[in-house]
């Protein structure tokens, strides 16, 4: 009878135990995001995911953007921009985007020339920038009867510095505002309106392809200097900043982190500069290749079957042996991990998402638990009676 008896605790003291890994690594959560000491670590643990080393270790598939050209503007004045413009559109591009803002006035000449160039842009699709609740525009001087608008802002919530998702459209006072490469991409015909406010109203990671490396960049001054770019036609060209000179690893303006970064760890240097990013989720658009982000409750509920699977063999050995228990609880704690860090990087070759840090740090945690879960059913039992696996 004994027999029969025992496993059915050995499952209920597994899930009770869960249960109290749970209550614990929330209230460690509750603590991290309300202590100012520990601002560290939670920025620690918002700065990075396993999912990282996906990108930062080399293990995605390299994929090269021939129709989408990223022209670096580096110090071009309003003329030399205005120069460009009529270049670009001369060989009838799908569309082009600006990553810039024209806030103010400057010279006559100079915003004469420029504001003539927009008007001859075909699907010209220009920057727009959220600060707080505003709404941040070119002036309307600036402005053509045609143009789309596009945001630019990555990170909308604040919680990390890493640029790891994009939204494709966001609400802004009861009107419906698309990402720039979101615009872009409806501008070139990639995808339609609909599908864009159907699929892209929610943050979706973004499917890194090589950064820089991805797409074909010329400087302002290269565009100007070469007597032929039919590449140009039927391309999608995005104007933006991207170092002086193009690629310089020591220039950090309108640079961001990602998870191309090698140092996924530690992070100092920002990797990549904006315009790149914006030509990525472009690609993204295009391709339809986008990762499918497991849902949060999805994440959460696996954690809990896993810590609960790792902390039912946990206590199985402990029963058996204390000693084997301490050896083994840090095998589980290393061997855990690699699994599904290894079942991540499979997934991320699918195209599946999975933020996997929840289950690991749970797993962690949970196998911690089982010594500190013993000595509060030792305290129970001192006064309630008390059935436990454990214990008995």
């Amino acid at each position: 009878m004994a027999n029969k008896k025992f496993p059915f605790l050995l499952i209920a003291d597994a899930f009770l135990c869960t249960v109290f890994t749970c209550i614990v690594s929330g209230l460690l959560y509750f603590f991290i995001l309300n202590l100012s000491i520990l601002d560290p670590f939670e920025k620690a643990f918002e700065d990075f995911e396993f999912t990282d080393i996906y990108y930062a270790e080399g293990f995605y598939k390299k994929e090269a953007a021939a129709d989408i050209i990223v022209i670096n503007v580096e110090q071009a004045d309003r003329y030399m921009l205005a120069q460009a413009l009529q270049k670009i559109s001369a060989y009838q591009p799908k569309a082009v985007g600006l990553d810039l803002l024209f806030k103010e006035r400057k010279t006559a000449f100079e915003d004469e020339a420029l504001q003539a160039a927009l008007q001859q842009v075909p699907n010209l699709v220009k920057a727009v920038y959220f600060d707080q609740d505003t709404l941040i525009t070119s002036a309307p001087y600036f402005q053509t009867p045609t143009e789309q608008q596009g945001f630019i802002n990555f990170n909308l919530d604040g919680s990390s510095s890493v640029v790891r998702d994009f939204n494709g459209v966001l609400e802004y006072q009861e009107r419906e505002i698309p990402s720039l490469a979101g615009a872009l991409a409806v501008a070139a015909g990639y995808i339609s309106t609909a599908t864009l406010k159907t699929n892209y109203t929610t943050p979706v990671p973004i499917r890194y392809t090589g950064g820089a490396e991805a797409f074909l960049t010329l400087s302002v001054d290269e565009l100007l200097s070469r007597e032929r770019l039919d590449v140009l036609t039927d391309a999608v060209v995005l104007l933006g900043y991207a170092g002086t000179p193009t690629g310089n690893p020591f220039d950090i303006e309108d640079k961001h982190f990602t998870p191309l970064n090698a140092a996924f760890t530690g992070r100092a240097t920002p990797d990549t500069f904006g315009v790149f990013i914006h030509a990525t989720i472009l690609q993204n658009l295009k391709s339809g290749k986008t990762f499918t982000a497991l849902p949060k409750m999805f994440t959460l509920t696996l954690a809990f079957l896993i810590a609960f699977g790792s902390i039912l063999l946990g206590m199985y050995i402990h029963k058996k042996s204390n000693f084997i228990f301490d050896i083994s609880v840090k095998v589980l704690q290393l061997l855990v991990p690699i699994v599904l860090l290894y079942l991540v990087l499979h997934l991320l070759s699918w195209q599946i998402y999975l933020n996997v840090l929840p289950v690991i740090l749970l797993v962690i945690l949970g196998l911690e638990c089982i010594d500190f879960y013993i000595y509060l059913q030792e305290f129970i039992r001192k006064k309630y009676p008390w059935k436990s696996y454990l214990l008995d």
